[in-house]
Formats: structure tokens, C-alpha cells, sequence
């Protein structure tokens, strides 16, 4: 029974990492309807600057948030501006085609940059854990599930209680309605790109604490966060928050119980599912709804 439930726990932990950085991801695909497979390169570029700014300014990646926020924050703007601009309302195949020659460039650019060494930093109360009845909870993962259900409560009320909010809003259910009334549409999709892209660098400055990081680390967490993402349904935030936790306590207690490779095979059976049954989520809803 306490394995069970060591399991669980660390599956609901496990979940929060997994909303934290599927917000931005469902965040750019309700506004804009693009699929980014360059999202992981974000969580690496976050993970990364977490680990220069402590390896060089010892400045603990908690404190640092804000900085790595606002440095992908500003990419994710320039980025959207330049390129992912182009794309928006094209056919699906050319945001694939563009978003992944995105992320060939990215991940290659930060090989060179960065070699391909494994890397990781030791912050003090990183590797402390909390123990209760013999169940053991890591601080890192800990605050990053807070951090998940704060980051995703923000954005709720960012989108549904501010100017600026309503403006992605009108913009994600009829952007030919909103350029009617007035709205500016190509500044609020760069402005959500930017707000996906930085959340998602916040994202990755919290992995950086407990994951090894690398260049060629993106793709994974592209994949899961597209597989939150239809697990609670493309585009609606809350949903991010469900899928996260169910990905990760399915993930944990396959592992806990049954076998470490049979994870993944579950996973992918219950997206299987998911799409079968309810193709827009087990929330049902989408598109910022």
C-alpha cells in the first residue's frame, strides 16, 4: 500500500512538471492553431539560462525565474514576428514543416554552443526532500507543482479578466470578427507566442533542478506536452493541468507496478482513447473556451 501511494504522490508531482511546461504549448495552439514542435528547444533554452545564471552568477534558479521568463519571453516575440507569423492560418503541414526546421536549427545552434554534455547543478534545497510516514516528497518537484497550478491559475485570469486577455480570447475563437472591432491581431498572436514561449522558459528553469539537461533534450518534452495537451483538451488551459497530472500519475504508477517500459505503451493507449472517445479532450472544450 505505501508503495501505492509513494507512487501516486510522486505520479501528482511528476503531473505538475508536466502542466508546467504544456501551458505554453496549449496556450499557442488555442490562439493561433499551431502545432510548435520547436516547444521543447524552448524548455532546453529555459533550462539553460537557469544553468548559466547560477553557474556564473550563482543566482538560485528560483530567483531567477523572472530573468528566464523575460529572456524567452523577448525570443518567443522576435521569433513569432519573424517567422511563425507566417504560417498562422496556412495549412497545418507548413507550421510542421517550419516549427521543426525551428527546432533542427535550435537544438544544432545549442549542440555547438554547448557541446553535447550532459549537465545538471546542485542548488541546495533542490536535493532536500520532505518525509511524512515514511512517504517521501522532493522539495523540487514540490514547488514546481505550486508553481504549475500558479502559473495556470495566472494565465486563467490573464485571459479572462484583462483588456489584453479578452483581445487573445476574441482573437482564438474569430480573428477575422476581432480585426473587425478593432483588434490588432498580428500583435496578439506575437504577444502570446511571447507569453507561451516564456512560461515555457519558466518551465524549464524548474526542470533544470531536478533533470539532467542537454542540447538534444527537446523533443521528449515536445512530445508530452502535445500528449497533455489532448489529454485535456488542444488549447484550454485547465485542461493542461488535468492532462499533466493524469500523464504523470499513469507514467508513475506503471512504473511503481508494473514495469518502466510499459509506460509509455499505457500513455500512448489512453491518448489512443482520449481521441477515440472524446477527440477534444476529457474537459471537452478548446480554443480558450
Amino acid at each position: 500500500m505505501s508503495l501505492t501511494i509513494q507512487a501516486l504522490i510522486n505520479g501528482i508531482l511528476l503531473g505538475g512538471v508536466y502542466a508546467l511546461y504544456s501551458a505554453g504549448f496549449c496556450l499557442i495552439f488555442g490562439v493561433m492553431g499551431v502545432v510548435n514542435i520547436a516547444h521543447g528547444e524552448l524548455v532546453m533554452l529555459g533550462a539553460f539560462a537557469a544553468y548559466w545564471l547560477f553557474l556564473l552568477g550563482r543566482i538560485d534558479p528560483l530567483i531567477s525565474l523572472p530573468i528566464s521568463f523575460g529572456l524567452l519571453f523577448c525570443f518567443g516575440y522576435i521569433l513569432q514576428r519573424l517567422l511563425i507569423n507566417r504560417v498562422v492560418g496556412a495549412p497545418p503541414i507548413m507550421s510542421y514543416i517550419l516549427t521543426f526546421g525551428i527546432h533542427l536549427v535550435i537544438a544544432n545552434v545549442a549542440l555547438l554552443a554547448w557541446t553535447a554534455d550532459f549537465r545538471t547543478f546542485a542548488v541546495p534545497w533542490a536535493g532536500t526532500s520532505l518525509t511524512w510516514g515514511g512517504l517521501v516528497i522532493p522539495k523540487a518537484r514540490l514547488v514546481t507543482f505550486v508553481l504549475a497550478g500558479f502559473v495556470v491559475g495566472l494565465l486563467y485570469l490573464l485571459l479572462s479578466r484583462t483588456r489584453a486577455g479578452r483581445a487573445i480570447r476574441s482573437t482564438a475563437q474569430d480573428w477575422e470578427m476581432a480585426r473587425l472591432m478593432g483588434i490588432n491581431v498580428r500583435a496578439v498572436y506575437a504577444l502570446t507566442f511571447a507569453l507561451g514561449a516564456g512560461v515555457t522558459g519558466v518551465a524549464g528553469s524548474m526542470v533544470s533542478t531536478f533533470f539532467v539537461i542537454h542540447p538534444q533534450m527537446g523533443l521528449q518534452y515536445t512530445i508530452v506536452a502535445f500528449c497533455v495537451a489532448v489529454l485535456g483538451g488542444m488549447g484550454y488551459l485547465p485542461g493542461a493541468l488535468l492532462g499533466g497530472l493524469l500523464l504523470g500519475v499513469v507514467e508513475s504508477l506503471c512504473a511503481a507496478l508494473l514495469s518502466p517500459g510499459l509506460s509509455v505503451a499505457v500513455t500512448f493507449f489512453i491518448l489512443f482513447l482520449v481521441l477515440l472517445i472524446r477527440p477534444r479532450g476529457l474537459l471537452g472544450r478548446g480554443m480558450l473556451e
